[in-house]
């Protein structure tokens, strides 16, 4: 349809839409949102609400809304389907418009840039982050050059930081950062797609936004941050030293100016540089491996280091905790300050409880804050912020009897805020109702003029009454009533029955089946002066709130303050609990190499096998006679439970949490390394094999020799000999202080690799101890030093449940295998084949040798038929 046949309110939807093509335009029409053309068409299948049409010229514009005050669930489902919605208000009175109703994009809701309490998971952050790179070619000096700054912001709390990444690997770094940060939305300048699509493809981003370069300019970065910071120079802001950080925030401010456009910045906190190189780095493969935060099977609700830990009691809390577990601290005081203040809390159970009970009432102050500065809280948010805040006095009498270090920092900083709770107290009453609008918030002796109004609209109440008296006496009608609607206000209702008793003045209003409802001066009199009363109640009470929600904008920075002292009592005691509940110890940490774990236990594990018992083990690492520790066993033995619980206790304790073993020494480590376990990445067109030497290839490019490393059936994806190969030259290149020289545990089932002890300085052998019992076989699941001589692939073949006679056979084919030299024959067929090598050793055939490196247990179904075609294949090829 042409422009000039449509409406006028089409064109001015045409217009709106013009400016964000890309975003499901909510185009306020009166009570609704409407939507038109194609945003119609997507929206009715993605909402599931009917789709219409508007006529124009004979023609039929599809068309689809919601109403306005459900709004919010609508817009929430489009987010999840991955798309952005503007909303688009009347943003003047309909009243007072001359013509067409004056409409203007208030906002764009993106997934980075939530701030609504009823779209965001509670205890998890909701970050926008923003990427820039610094190519040689752009910067004159060098050490600026090869920079990726990364800049996040969590709208719905004001938090907002911004780090560079210098090292050899920055892209990477960058993409680890992103994982751990886990960002709902990021975006970055449009000249570095390619390479920021291809490193984004396996993060689980909802939404990636290329930007016009220009946004992310040095020097309009500096001038938006200034600005919005109300700073006369970049400088004064404290962040020396940086140049594409500066460039990220830039970029972030300028989208967020673009798709929030009325937005108040003042909740957002001052940008602070967060320094990677004092936390350890965790990248996607080794929080996937350690269950960090989700469950490696995510259709399963298994438990997570995460969940077992978190014994919070507040949504800030929750967070933070979350940010400490996936950032464990380098630096040795820091970890100290959080342990001291852990055992306190451990000893004191008294005052433990009573800061959980108490917390357990304080709410999000963090994200009501922000509401409450963007000016989007309601009456029951004010009274959930005073509800919180009486809380404060309570806990800060708590505070002077503890004397470790980070609590006595929390006791100097706190502020009870009793002045903003007695604002919001002495102004709103108890039980406001949700919206504004409705009235009935503002409490009785707060404004005169509003107390005057409320007599009066009491007073019509008993006018109202004395005129009803008064016309049924005068008319002799006992059924007649004084009544009011929403529509006609006013009005007197008379039954059809006593129609002939109506007075002269009567004047009719609406005619009913039953009744007939009238009017009088008297009556029309009244209804102005209560209507004017009710409006300017109504107006006065709105006038009022926004003051007093102004009053507690006002401060923010002391509530935002005190949300973050709230979390950090709130992790301290929650690790506390869950260190007095599990049994856990405090380990000490040191600068050394050295890690000692005494009796150390799975904290994840142990809860899931509370009834058998979970079976502890000892550890001695270090960066001497102690780097490499080879683990053999067979499968299902807990050589990956081992390997796994190790890394969690190093984790928790860098983490300032206590660990659960009965002792732990742990010498600093910078990065944790997995490569456990391997699955097929068709979509990238990647083996199992392929995808198991690009994880150790990184491993070996990007750790040092402070870093630990946890690697588990290297080389099973590939022959015997190839794998074995690999595997052993992989041990010798960690093992050598030239190359790596790291602190690693080592699972393998090549027996041959037990050689290497007495082969190389440094390594020792471990195994998980195992009783026979005739042909079957117990995992005692303890792991000694020394060296496995058997897999027992056939028993754990038993408990898997393969047939009996295919146990048989086997037994039958291992025991012809095993047998000296002379025997030359094993019998895999009905024919006898020949299988002695050149030395008349037995040798099956390099297929069978494969098939008894199989890891059954851990393989899926698609991996284990794309192996069984292989080996059809090559039998094919040798005509066998």
């Amino acid at each position: 349809m042409k422009d000039q046949e449509l409406s006028p309110l089409m064109r001015q939807f045409q217009d709106v839409k013009a400016q964000h093509p890309d975003a499901i335009v909510f185009f306020r029409v009166g009570d609704f949102y409407e939507m038109f053309f194609e945003d119609a068409e997507e929206a009715s299948k993605l909402l599931g609400i009917v789709l219409t049409a508007r006529k124009a010229k004979g023609e039929a514009i599809p068309l689809c809304g919601v109403p306005y005050h459900t709004s919010t669930g609508y817009i929430a489902k489009l987010l999840k389907a991955g798309k952005i919605v503007a909303l688009c208000e009347q943003v003047e009175d309909p009243k007072l418009a001359k013509g067409l109703v004056r409409r203007e994009v208030v906002r764009v809701y993106t997934p980075g840039t939530l701030y609504d309490h009823e779209l965001l998971p509670a205890g998890e952050a909701n970050f926008l982050s923003a990427l820039c790179y610094t190519p040689l070619s752009s910067s004159g000096n060098t050490t600026l050059a090869n920079r990726f700054g990364l800049a996040s912001l969590d709208l719905s709390t004001g938090e907002f930081w911004i780090s560079e990444s210098w090292m050899k690997h920055s892209l990477q770094s960058v993409v680890d950062e992103l994982v751990r940060l886990e960002p709902k939305e990021v975006i970055f300048p449009a000249g570095i797609q390619e390479a920021m699509t291809s490193a984004f493809q396996s993060l689980p981003i909802a939404r990636i936004v290329p930007r016009n370069a220009t946004t992310f300019g040095l020097e309009e970065s500096k001038t938006i941050l200034t600005r919005i910071f109300q700073v006369d120079r970049i400088e004064d802001l404290q962040l020396h030293g940086l140049h594409s950080g500066l460039q990220a925030a830039g970029g972030l401010l300028h989208y967020l100016a673009d798709t929030q456009p009325t937005l108040v910045h003042a909740h957002i906190r001052r940008p602070w540089i967060r320094l990677l190189e004092h936390e350890m780095q965790l990248d996607q493969t080794t929080l996937r491996n350690l269950e960090v935060l989700k469950p490696v099977s995510e259709q399963r609700q298994s438990p997570t280091l995460l969940t077992t830990l978190d014994k919070t009691k507040t949504p800030m809390g929750t967070r933070l905790l979350r940010e400490w577990i996936v950032r464990p601290l380098t630096q040795v005081p820091a970890i100290q300050l959080r342990q001291e203040a852990v055992t306190e809390l451990v000893l004191h159970l008294g005052i433990r409880m009573t800061i959980r009970e108490h917390l357990k009432t304080v709410q999000d102050l963090e994200r009501l804050n922000s509401r409450i500065v963007l000016e989007v809280a309601n009456p029951r948010d004010l009274m959930n912020l005073h509800r919180s805040l009486e809380n404060l006095l309570l806990l800060q009498q708590l505070l002077p009897s503890l004397t470790s270090p980070m609590l006595k920092t929390i006791h100097e900083a706190w502020d009870p805020l009793q002045d903003v709770s007695s604002w919001i107290g002495d102004t709103i009453i108890p039980n406001p109702p949700l919206s504004a609008k409705e009235g009935g918030i503002i409490q009785a002796g707060v404004n005169a003029e509003l107390d005057e109004l409320r007599i009066l609209a009491k007073e019509g109440t008993r006018l109202l009454a004395e005129m009803e008296t008064r016309e049924r006496n005068r008319t002799g009608i006992d059924s007649l009533k004084v009544k009011f609607n929403q529509v006609f206000g006013y009005y007197i209702e008379v039954t059809k029955a006593n129609l002939s008793r109506v007075p002269a003045d009567y004047h009719r209003k609406q005619t009913l089946v039953n009744a007939e409802r009238f009017t009088t001066g008297e009556l029309q009199d009244l209804e102005g002066r209560l209507s004017t009363a009710d409006q300017k109640m109504k107006n006065l009470e709105g006038q009022l709130f926004g003051e007093i929600r102004r009053r507690v904008a006002s401060a923010a920075i002391r509530i935002q303050g005190m949300a973050q002292q709230l979390a950090r009592l709130d992790v301290l005691t929650g690790l506390a609990e869950a260190a007095a509940v599990n049994r856990y110890h405090q380990p000490t940490v040191h600068e050394g190499g050295t890690i000692q774990i005494t009796e150390g236990r799975h904290p994840v594990i142990e809860h899931l096998q509370q009834t058998e018992g979970f079976i502890p083990n000892d550890t001695i690492l270090d960066l001497d006679t102690n780097r490499l520790l080879l683990i053999t066993g067979p499968n299902m033995a807990g050589k990956s439970t081992y390997l796994r619980q190790v890394a969690l206790i190093v984790l928790m304790a860098q983490m300032g949490s206590f660990v659960p073993a009965e002792s732990a020494r742990i010498g600093i480590v910078d990065r944790i390394f997995t490569r456990v376990g391997a699955a097929d990445d068709l979509s990238a067109g990647q083996s199992t094999f392929m995808v198991e030497m690009s994880e150790t290839a990184r491993i070996l490019d990007t750790a040092t020799s402070r870093s630990l490393l946890l690697l588990d059936e290297v080389g099973r994806g590939t022959s015997t000999y190839d794998g074995l190969s690999i595997a052993w030259a992989l041990a010798e290149y960690i093992l050598d202080r030239g190359h790596l020289g790291a602190r690693t545990l080592f699972a393998t089932h090549y027996h041959e690799m037990t050689q290497l002890e007495a082969l190389r300085e440094g390594i020792k052998n471990y195994t998980v101890l195992v009783q026979e019992k005739g042909q079957d076989v117990l995992f005692l699941r303890k792991i000694v030093q020394g060296k496995a001589d058997r897999s027992y692939g056939i028993q754990v073949a038993k408990l898997a449940g393969i047939p009996k006679p295919v146990l048989d056979r086997a037994r039958n084919i291992l025991a012809q295998l095993e047998q000296d030299a002379s025997s030359t024959t094993v019998s895999l067929s009905d024919e006898p084949m020949t299988i002695t090598d050149e030395h008349g050793s037995p040798k099956p055939h390099v297929i069978l040798d494969e098939v008894k490196q199989m890891d059954l247990f851990s393989m899926t179904p698609l991996e284990a038929l794309n192996r069984l075609a292989d080996f059809k294949a090559r039998l094919n090829a040798d005509n066998i």
